[in-house]
């Protein structure tokens, strides 16, 4: 019976997250991820500015759940590097996009078009 009942307490327990430590080692990561998106063009256009700011509004929210409901706050940790960097990647391929544009265009110039 006590068997049972430790057995029962470590699984409630358990399922609680309350032993979860807090996420701020990930919390770290997801902020440089923020910053290298800051800094690679994100804020300049428009989808990937979209993708930063809600990186920064989860990073906000997993800051005030921390030591709180840490497995939340570790969810919205991964969310927030993801969306980070989503928008790292938009802003790159908009800036590629970009210069292929202009290397068509001097390609068709140099062309006499």
């Amino acid at each position: 019976m006590r068997m049972a009942i430790v057995a029962t307490a470590t699984v409630v327990l358990g399922a609680c997250g309350g032993s979860l430590p807090a996420p701020s080692d990930e919390w770290a990561a997801a902020q440089a991820d923020v910053g290298r998106a800051q800094s690679g063009g994100a804020p300049s256009v428009p989808d990937a500015k979209l993708h930063l700011q809600l990186a920064q509004e989860d990073l906000q929210k997993s800051k005030d759940l921390m030591d709180k409901d840490n497995k939340r706050a570790a969810s919205l940790v991964a969310l927030a590097r993801v969306e980070a960097q989503l928008a790292l990647s938009l802003a790159r391929a908009s800036a590629a996009q970009d210069t292929a544009q202009q290397a068509q265009q001097d390609l068709q110039k140099a062309r006499g078009n």
